[in-house]
């Protein structure tokens, strides 16, 4: 089931990570509220429901959270086969007016291709096709010889990127994780992001091969493994899907059910 896999892969992570200013928006937590729960909160067919005791842990993760100030609030949903076993809110969805925090809450959502590809790349995972500790450079061998680019100062006094080996492979974990050290074209330190913007990572007409053998040929902006860092990790993981199933990640993710067609 998807459920260990992703509690495996995160593998405490998302206990480390911390919002920015951004957090000061609320957020949706659906996939999340499953890995704050136990690694025992499966939902297999024909189980019982999920343990009151571990949900009553997970409600009280979230009230730490809006307690700490770390969120503003949440709408938390889990579904088994189905149907909702639990729903709950915390906090307020404004944090001008205190207004409380509802079940009908709208919320802006980013970057929402990343949870598909993402989990498409669970389900190869889960069909033994793929696995979380294959290092990248199996299916795009130009990530065989990884660099990370290091902010340096010549004896002149004029900064450079300093390029020292990776210490291991970036792995499907890391991609899926972002802790790659593949990053954007404006996070990091000015050398990286003019490293990455100077790439032109976008000209001419680029698809997902030609896309991921450009990534692989920039420095990576730290060790795999040792920094969550938003980037083109998830850009990388749909060539990989690409690789392993033979199939455009268009064609894969609609024959997987993510795409309906139009009536």
């Amino acid at each position: 089931m998807v459920t260990p896999i992703i509690s495996s892969l995160l593998n405490g992570v998302i206990r480390k990570v911390r919002f920015g200013p951004a957090a000061r928006l609320p957020i949706i937590f659906i996939v999340a509220a499953i890995l704050l729960a136990d690694d025992g909160l499966t939902c297999i067919a024909g189980t019982a429901e999920p343990s009151p005791v571990r949900l009553a842990r997970l409600t009280e993760a979230f009230d730490n959270e809006v307690r700490t100030g770390i969120i503003p609030g949440a709408v938390v949903l889990i579904e088994q086969h189905g149907r909702p076993v639990y729903f709950k809110c915390f906090g307020v969805r404004d944090v001008a007016t205190r207004t409380p925090m509802t079940h009908d809450t709208l919320f802006a959502l980013h970057s929402m291709t990343k949870p598909i590809t993402s989990v498409a790349a669970m389900m190869l995972i889960d069909d033994g096709k793929l696995s979380l500790d294959d290092p990248v450079a199996r299916y795009i061998p130009a990530f065989a010889s990884m660099k990370v680019g290091i902010d340096a100062v010549a004896a002149d006094g004029k900064p450079f990127l300093k390029l020292v080996p990776a210490n291991r492979p970036v792995t499907i974990r890391d991609l899926l994780r972002h802790t790659s050290g593949i990053t954007y074209e404006y996070i990091g330190s000015d050398l990286i992001t003019s490293a990455y913007t100077d790439a032109n990572l976008f000209a001419g007409n680029v698809d997902n091969k030609l896309f991921a053998e450009r990534i692989a040929g920039l420095p990576l902006s730290s060790q795999p493994g040792t920094l969550w860092r938003y980037g083109h990790s998830t850009d990388v993981l749909g060539r990989v899907i690409e690789v392993v199933s033979g199939k455009s990640l268009f064609a894969f993710e609609r024959a997987s059910g993510f795409l309906c067609r139009s009536a």
